[in-house]
C-alpha cells in the first residue's frame, strides 16, 4: 500500500445519457497525481470519504498519473483541491 495525494482536474455532472442507470445525480472527478504510477492499470484506489464527500460509485485509473471517481451527488471538490487515497497492488491486501 501506498498513500498519495492528487490535484482535482475537474468535479462535472455526468450525462445521464452517458450510463446505463442514466442516474441524473451522478458527478465525475478527475485529478492528477504528482508521479507516474507503475502497474497502475491492476491497482485499486482507497479514498477517503471525508475529502470526497459524496457517495462514491465506482473509480478507476484511466492513466499513469490520473483517474477518475464517480460519485452519486455533487462533492464539494473543485479544481486544485487536494485529495489524498491508498493504492493497493493486485497482490496486497
Amino acid at each position: 500500500m501506498k498513500r498519495v495525494e492528487a490535484k482535482v482536474v475537474e468535479n462535472r455532472k455526468e450525462d445521464p445519457a452517458s450510463e446505463p442507470d442514466r442516474d441524473p445525480n451522478t458527478w465525475l472527478i478527475e485529478a492528477k497525481l504528482d508521479e507516474d504510477i507503475l502497474d497502475w492499470e491492476s491497482v485499486r484506489l482507497d479514498f477517503r470519504f471525508s475529502e470526497i464527500d459524496a457517495e462514491i460509485v465506482e473509480s478507476s485509473m484511466s492513466e499513469a498519473d490520473r483517474f477518475t471517481v464517480r460519485t452519486h451527488g455533487k462533492s464539494p471538490l473543485q479544481k486544485g483541491d487536494v485529495i489524498h487515497f491508498d493504492i493497493w497492488k493486485q497482490n496486497e491486501g
